[in-house]
């Protein structure tokens, strides 16, 4: 599949929306200032494509939505042009791609080799943080743990970065959630996970 001409206007605005919450053709038109028929169209393309799944609400009653969409998996569509390499490709996403696209997201591309470098050492401490989030309005690491050990170890790692970069310490009753705030590992998802 050429996802160049694929992902155009408007299936890249659905495929947006869903990204963010499972929706219903008539929650979609309106979202995109058109007609649930055209939509619905721009559906049964991404539902070919393998791109959305459609579930069934349960509810038939008129006005209520029958079926509800929403992404069938999470890729990344990479186009790379490079010294050396020009390529296309189609990734399945996975916790590590996830991650490393959010710290690579950041504005200011200088900060990316210092964030994912902080964000490997403390992943080798994970026993000692609750979670880890990345503040992209400031942008720094959050790291969420009560140990002063890791605190201390972690600031003597950082101050031998060439670049400075911010990076704070906060107890788990102080974080404070916020659009700009992105969860970059949580320890409830590794026991989940178990």
């Amino acid at each position: 599949m050429n996802f160049d001409s694929f992902l155009v206007s408007p299936r890249w605005e659905i495929l947006q929306i869903l990204a963010k919450s499972p929706s219903s053709p008539t929650e979609l038109a309106v979202k995109l200032e058109t007609t649930v028929a055209y939509v619905s169209q721009q559906l049964k393309l991404l539902d070919a494509a393998g791109l959305i799944t459609k579930t069934k609400t349960g509810s038939s009653e008129k006005g209520k939505p029958r079926f509800l969409f929403e992404l069938s998996k999470e890729i990344i569509y990479l186009a790379t042009l490079s010294e050396g390499i020009s390529e296309k490709k189609v990734i399945q996403v996975n916790d590590y791609h996830r991650t490393i696209l959010k710290l690579w997201l950041v504005k200011d591309s200088s900060l990316h080799y210092y964030f994912e470098k902080l964000y490997w050492k403390l992943d080798e401490n994970k026993k000692e943080i609750d979670s880890i989030f990345l503040d992209v309005s400031s942008p720094r690491i959050i790291v969420v743990s009560d140990s002063k050990t890791l605190k201390s170890k972690i600031d003597s790692y950082v101050s031998d970065f060439d670049k400075k970069i911010n990076c704070s310490f906060v107890a788990k009753e102080n974080i404070k959630s916020s659009k700009e705030v992105v969860l970059l590992y949580s320890n409830k998802n590794e026991e989940k996970s178990k």
